[in-house]
C-alpha cells in the first residue's frame, strides 16, 4: 500500500539513507524479490541514484548508478541504459554488467565496448547530439542490469530533474536523488505529485536530497491523465546559469524570457534586401495586419521546407533569417525566427514563442522559470485580443490553424521586454466538426454502391488535410483501416479539396461494398450506419485510481439516402433514440422517404473535461449505448 508523504521524519534518517551507495548483492539476483515489487510488472528498478553536482555555472557533474531487473520481452523497453551528450557534455564514465537470475555476471561492458552514434529524428540535416549505449538481446527471462555513468556539463541551464517512476508496469526497490552545491549558486525547487508517495526529503542551503521506496507497479488506464502528472517529480533551476558558454540570469518568466530575447534571438534577423522588398511587393493594397500576416506565412511556406538543424548554443539558437533565406530550409527555430524577420521588416509585431509540441497537452510550467519547451512558433498580437498563432514547419497547414499540436496551452512568448506567458488558441467542441453525407444504392446481389462527402473542421480538420500527401496505397489503406468494420471495401475514386480559407477539408470517396445485407431466415438485416460506427470496447476497473480525461470534445453529424433493392419492402426500422449525459449527446433516427428510400440521420457530440474517477464507468456506459446504437439494424423482406 502507498502511504502518505511522511513530513516528520529526522534528517539523520534521510542522511543514512542517502548514503548508502554501495550496491546490495539482492539487487542484482532477480529469484530475490518481494511480490509486491514482481506484480504486474514487466521490469523493476532495483536501484536509481541520481548525483547532481554544480560546482559552477560553466561545471556540473553527473553522476548515474541504475540496477533494473528485467521480468519479461515487454520489460526490455524499460531500461534507459545509455546517455545522451554533446560537444557541451563529456561522457567520463560509462560501464555496465548484465547478470542472470542467480545474480552472476554473463556480460560486461566497458566505455569503449558501448555504441556511440548521432542523435537523429530522421528529419535533421545536421546535429552534433549523440548517444551512447548498450545493445544487449537476452537469450533468457529475467536478467538485471547495472549501469553507472559519469558525465561533465559546461552548462548548468538544465539541471537535471527526479523522476523515479519512468514507466507503466514498472516497480520501483529504491531510488534517490542528491543536488550538491558547493559553489552556493541560489537555485529553486518545484515538487509535483508527491502526495500519494511515501517520499523523505531534505533541503539545505547547498543541498537537496530525496528518498523514495517500494512502489508497486503503476498501470496504465484508459483516459487517464498523462504519466507525468500522475507520477512524483523533482525540478531544479538556478538563478545564475549557463547555456554552452552564455550566462544569464533569471528567477521568473519576465527575466528568464528577456535573457533569451537578448542572448538566442537579438540579431538573428538580418534579411537581404531584395527579400524584403520582394515582401513589400505581396503586401501592396493589402491594408489589414491579419491579410498581410496571412501572405507572409504563405510566402514562407512556399519558399521553405522542414530540415532539423540542432546546433546553436546547444541547439537553442535559430539559423540566421538570412541562411534559411538562402537556403529554403530550417528547423522550428529557424523557420519561426525567419517568419518574425519577414514580418518585423513590414511593420508587423511577431514574437518567437516556446511551447511543448504534442498530440497530449503539455504546459510551459507557469510557476517555475527554467529551460522548458521543445518547439518554437510564432505570436501575432492582435488588436481584437484574438492572438494569432503560426506553425511555421508546415507548408500547408492554414494561417492561424494549430489544432492538434500546439494548440491551448500556455507557452513562452518572447518579446524586447522580457518573457510572457500567453495561452494558445483553444479549438472548442462546437469548432471541431465531421459532416459526414452518402448517396447508397443497396443492389439486388446484395453489394452497395456509395459516394461519400465527408467535410472536416477545426481538429478534425487537422486529422485529415493531409491525406492527400499520402501515396495511393498509402490512401486505399487509410480508408481501409477508418472503415475497418466494412468488409471487401473497393474504392472506386478519390478527391479532395482543402479550402485553406475557410479551414475546411472534404473528403469524396466512392466505393463498393460485396455482400453487406445479412440473411436471417427469411428476412435481411442492413446496418444503416454505413460510414462512422464507434467499435471501440473500453475496459472495466473495479478500483480505477486516476481521474477521467477526455482529450478533446468534437461533433459528428451523418445523414445517408439508402435506395432500396428492387424487390425488397421494409419489415421493420430501429426506433429512433437521444440519449444526453455530461459527456456528450448520442441521436439517431432511421425515416422512410417514400416505399424505395430511406433516410439514415445521426448526431453524436463528445464533450472535454476532465471527470472525478467514479465517472469513467458511466463514460464507459456512454460509449456502449453509442456501440449499440450503430450496430441497430434495418429489416428488409423480398416481395
Amino acid at each position: 500500500m502507498i502511504r502518505k508523504l511522511i513530513c516528520t521524519i529526522t534528517l539523520s534518517v534521510i542522511g543514512s539513507a542517502m548514503s548508502s551507495f554501495g550496491q546490495n548483492e539482492e539487487q542484482l539476483q532477480a529469484v530475490i524479490m518481494d511480490t509486491i515489487l514482481t506484480n504486474n510488472a514487466n521490469a523493476v528498478v532495483r536501484l536509481s541514484e541520481l548525483v547532481v553536482e554544480v560546482n559552477s555555472v560553466h561545471e556540473v557533474r553527473i553522476k548515474r548508478k541504475l540496477v533494473i531487473t528485467v521480468l519479461n520481452e515487454k520489460g526490455r523497453v524499460v531500461p534507459n541504459i545509455y546517455d545522451y551528450y554533446d560537444p557541451g557534455v563529456k561522457i567520463k564514465k560509462q560501464h555496465a554488467v548484465v547478470y542472470n537470475a542467480l545474480g552472476s555476471p554473463i556480460k560486461k561492458y566497458k566505455k569503449n565496448d558501448f555504441i556511440d552514434q548521432s542523435v537523429s529524428d530522421g528529419n535533421s540535416l545536421v546535429t552534433d547530439n549523440r548517444v551512447s549505449y548498450i545493445d544487449y538481446t537476452p537469450t533468457i527471462y529475467p536478467y538485471t542490469v547495472l549501469y553507472e555513468s559519469e558525465l561533465e556539463s559546461n552548462s548548468s541551464a538544465f539541471v537535471p530533474s527526479w523522476f523515479p517512476i519512468i514507466a507503466y508496469n514498472m516497480s520501483l526497490e529504491k531510488a534517490t536523488y542528491q543536488l550538491l552545491n558547493p559553489s552556493s549558486i541560489p537555485f529553486r525547487k518545484k515538487e509535483s505529485g508527491f502526495s500519494e508517495f511515501n517520499i523523505m526529503s531534505e533541503h539545505k542551503r547547498s543541498e537537496l536530497k530525496y528518498v523514495l521506496e517500494t512502489v508497486p507497479a503503476v498501470l496504465e488506464e484508459e483516459y487517464s491523465p498523462a504519466f507525468a502528472q500522475r507520477m512524483p517529480m523533482v525540478r531544479v533551476a538556478l538563478d545564475s546559469f549557463a547555456l554552452y558558454g552564455v550566462e544569464g540570469r533569471g528567477k521568473d518568466w519576465s527575466s528568464f524570457g528577456k535573457w533569451q530575447f537578448d542572448n538566442l534571438i537579438t540579431g538573428k534577423g538580418v534579411l537581404p534586401q531584395q527579400t524584403i522588398d520582394e515582401v513589400a511587393g505581396l503586401l501592396q493594397n493589402v491594408n489589414t495586419t491579419k491579410e498581410k500576416a496571412k501572405r507572409i506565412y504563405e510566402y514562407v511556406q512556399e519558399k521553405t521546407r522542414y530540415v532539423g538543424v540542432q546546433l546553436g548554443i546547444g541547439g537553442w539558437m535559430p539559423m540566421e533569417a538570412g541562411d534559411v533565406d538562402k537556403l529554403g530550409y530550417g528547423d522550428c527555430k529557424a523557420l519561426s525566427n525567419y517568419t518574425k524577420a519577414l514580418m518585423d521588416s513590414q511593420g508587423i509585431s511577431a514574437y518567437y514563442s516556446v511551447v511543448y509540441g504534442g498530440d497530449s497537452r503539455r504546459d510551459i510550467d507557469v510557476d517555475f522559470a527554467s529551460m522548458q519547451g521543445n518547439h518554437a512558433i510564432l505570436n501575432i498580437p492582435s488588436n481584437d485580443g484574438e492572438d494569432f498563432w503560426l506553425e511555421c514547419t508546415n507548408q500547408d497547414a492554414p494561417f492561424d490553424f494549430i489544432a492538434g499540436f500546439t494548440d491551448d496551452r500556455d507557452v513562452l512568448v518572447l518579446t524586447p521586454e522580457g518573457g510572457v506567458i500567453k495561452h494558445t488558441k483553444r479549438y472548442p467542441v462546437s469548432d471541431n466538426l465531421m459532416e459526414t453525407k452518402a448517396q447508397i444504392i443497396i443492389r439486388e446481389n446484395h453489394s452497395i454502391m456509395a459516394d461519400v462527402n465527408i467535410k472536416s473542421k477545426g481538429a478534425r480538420y487537422g486529422y485529415r488535410y493531409q491525406i492527400p500527401k499520402k501515396d495511393k496505397e498509402d490512401r486505399e489503406l487509410y480508408y481501409k483501416d477508418y472503415w475497418k468494420y466494412l468488409n471487401e471495401l473497393q474504392l472506386i475514386s478519390l478527391d479532395f479539396q482543402n479550402n485553406k480559407q475557410e479551414v475546411v477539408f472534404t473528403e469524396e470517396v466512392s466505393l463498393n461494398l460485396t455482400n453487406y445485407m445479412r440473411k436471417v431466415g427469411d428476412r435481411f438485416l442492413v446496418n444503416p450506419n454505413f460510414f462512422n460506427r464507434e467499435y471501440t470496447c473500453l475496459p472495466r476497473y473495479e478500483n480505477r485510481k486516476t481521474s477521467l480525461v477526455i482529450p478533446r470534445g468534437f461533433v459528428d453529424t451523418d445523414v445517408y439516402e439508402i435506395k432500396l433493392p428492387k424487390g425488397y419492402s421494409v419489415g421493420g426500422l430501429p426506433d429512433a433514440k437521444k440519449k444526453e449525459s455530461q459527456f456528450g449527446t448520442y441521436e439517431y433516427s432511421v425515416t422512410k422517404l417514400n416505399e424505395s428510400t430511406l433516410v439514415y440521420q445521426r448526431k453524436l457530440q463528445i464533450n472535454e473535461g476532465e471527470f472525478a474517477k467514479q465517472d469513467y464507468e458511466g463514460y464507459r456506459q456512454f460509449r456502449e449505448q453509442i456501440k449499440k446504437g450503430d450496430n441497430e439494424k434495418i429489416v428488409l423482406k423480398k416481395l
